[in-house]
């Protein structure tokens, strides 16, 4: 099964995974946020015509931890991954190591499920990538706070939209966090069923199919592109393709900041209709994403697959203090 071709948009349009910077997100500093811009190399056998294809994708990250030099990121970034034949682990690199203060690195192990199991449960959608690293004092890096999702979060990811250009810096953009996605309403307001229902219908079956690749929905955290109002907006930011992996971060009291989530697939309409005015502009419907979801990393089953990671040689550093959501407080 195809699925995570939206982070391609293949067979159910659901996922998007080809890893290009948060739309209409505000430029950021990759120090501020430790954020990771990751050019994949990948090859895929071409049964027509009997060759391999090879071709390259970029993803996000973020930085976890720095002794050794650890990041999380989305495990179906590495999906079709070119393998080093002497080191048996995924062909990549860290785009803007000048950004971040990285000297030197090279990838020395990673722990990620196949393809075919993330595809069965989103709850593996995580992959820690270490490597051996020569870092300045500059290199910063955000822990994980396990502790409950509150309002809001800043996204950040490469990813950009049609009339955008490709960064060394992320784009980020401070968003709602939708914590409860049981209720379709809650990411498409009803309003727009009655205008135009076979499009609504399409986009709600997209929403349900999620369930039977999701053993549990308390895994994932969404944002939607309402605005104000709570009517969708095309100049609402929303991770696209190239910000899978990309980080949920929150602030503490005291200012420093935590994270919760990765950016892990956006969900995109079929097609655009008259009756629907935001989409009466000529961007194509890549740029339109109505939800994106993040994996908790505070979850009990993400939690032991980076606990397994640890115990191997990653060092994924966490942060269980109290905190604030940008001021909004505990939840």
């Amino acid at each position: 099964m195809k699925i995570f071709a939206l982070f391609l948009v293949l067979s159910f349009q659901l996922f998007s995974m080809q890893a290009i910077a948060l739309i209409h997100g505000e430029v950021t500093p990759s120090l501020e946020v430790s954020t990771v811009k990751l050019q994949i190399d990948h090859r895929h056998w071409l049964r027509s015509v009997n060759s391999w294809d090879e071709y390259t994708s970029q993803c996000s990250g973020v930085i976890v931890g720095k002794n050794p030099l650890t990041i999380l990121t989305a495990a179906h970034c590495l999906r079709e991954a070119k393998v080093d034949h002497e080191t048996l682990l995924p062909s990549l690199t860290i785009v803007n190591q000048r950004e971040l203060g990285i000297e030197y690195a090279r990838l020395i192990k990673a722990f990620y499920k196949q393809f075919d199991e993330v595809e069965k449960n989103l709850a593996l959608d995580v992959a820690v990538l270490v490597f051996d690293a020569e870092l300045t004092d500059k290199v910063t890096f955000i822990p994980i706070q396990k502790a409950k999702i509150s309002k809001q979060a800043l996204l950040c990811g490469y990813g950009s939209g049609y009339k955008e250009v490709e960064l060394q810096n992320p784009r980020c953009s401070k968003k709602t966090v939708l914590t409860d996605i049981k209720d379709f309403y809650s990411i498409m307001p009803q309003a727009y069923e009655k205008s135009d229902e076979m499009l609504y219908l399409k986009a709600r079956a997209q929403f349900e199919y999620k369930k039977d690749i999701v053993k549990s929905l308390d895994i994932l955290m969404a944002v939607n592109r309402l605005d104000s109002a709570g009517h969708y907006s095309a100049d609402e930011p929303i991770p696209t393709s190239g910000d899978s992996g990309g980080p949920w971060i929150v602030e503490s009291e005291k200012g420093e900041l935590r994270l919760v989530a990765i950016t892990s697939l956006v969900e995109r309409f079929y097609h655009k209709t008259r009756y629907w005015p935001f989409f009466n502009i000529p961007e194509p419907l890549e740029d339109f994403p109505y939800v994106a979801y993040g994996i908790k990393l505070g979850h009990r089953e993400v939690m032991d697959f980076l606990n397994d990671a640890i115990k191997q040689g990653a060092d994924i550093q966490f942060s269980d203090k109290g905190f604030n959501f940008f001021g909004l407080g505990n939840q």
